[in-house]
């Protein structure tokens, strides 16, 4: 959440634009941090909250955002990519294909492919599945 606040302050975007972003987990996963925050910090409080709110979220600068959309910052991001990837085995020719649009077009192709797979291996019906199988 915090990167997208970056994000918008970096765009200068206002009350009428959005910046989307996934949150991976739900809350549901976090009341060990809330015990670990609560006994660190006796109670969590509103003024406790309101005070992070502020800190954190509202005086959130756009420090430390990287425009990828420039060429110079892809090619950085490239070249970390070959650090990273090719000690994995992943080739130079590989990662160069990662450069172009059609090589992300394809991959979103696979989506649906993926999900099909992903759905009929559901072992019962969950409301996940039934999304699946009226997307299909």
């Amino acid at each position: 959440m915090l990167g997208a606040i970056k994000l918008a302050k970096y765009l200068r975007l206002g009350p009428g634009d959005n910046v989307v972003t996934v949150a991976t987990d739900g809350f549901d996963r976090y009341h060990s941090v809330l015990k670990d925050l609560d006994s660190r910090y006796l109670e969590l409080t509103p003024a406790v909250l309101d005070r992070w709110a502020c800190e954190i979220f509202l005086c959130a600068s756009s420090e430390h955002i990287f425009d990828f959309r420039k060429p110079t910052m892809k090619d950085r991001l490239f070249k970390q990519k070959e650090h990273d990837w090719l000690k994995f085995g992943y080739t130079k020719e590989y990662l160069a294909t990662m450069r172009s649009q059609n090589f992300w077009d394809a991959q979103y192709a696979k989506v649906q492919e993926y999900n099909q797979k992903i759905c009929a291996l559901r072992p019962s019906a969950t409301e996940e599945q039934l999304l699946c199988s009226s997307s299909r």
